[in-house]
């Protein structure tokens, strides 16, 4: 299920939300190639960023690794989600 902008702009910092913000139609049409390439590569790496820091407080949570931060993991889940959105987004642009 799509999320709202307005909850993706209460998920991310100014500057996460300002990568994301680009893939939403109409910003998406405009882009040519190159700069939806720049961009779901942008998106590629902060996904699997929050994938990692996600899998890392799993696992703290778990006893099984050295907590660092907070171990509620529901802030992180949500942002992965998002950049997960943008990138099917992006990529589904690049197909078509």
């Amino acid at each position: 299920m799509s999320m709202p902008i307005a909850r993706e702009r209460k998920i991310l910092s100014e500057a996460e939300f300002a990568l994301v913000a680009p893939s939403h139609y109409p910003d998406v049409a405009r882009l040519d190639r190159e700069a939806l390439i720049a961009l779901a590569r942008r998106l590629r790496e902060a996904r699997d960023a929050a994938r990692t820091r996600l899998a890392a407080q799993r696992r703290a949570k778990r006893g099984k690794a050295e907590a660092r931060g907070s171990l509620d993991d529901r802030g992180v889940a949500a942002k992965k989600q998002v950049f997960a959105a943008a990138l099917r987004r992006v990529n589904k642009r690049l197909e078509g």
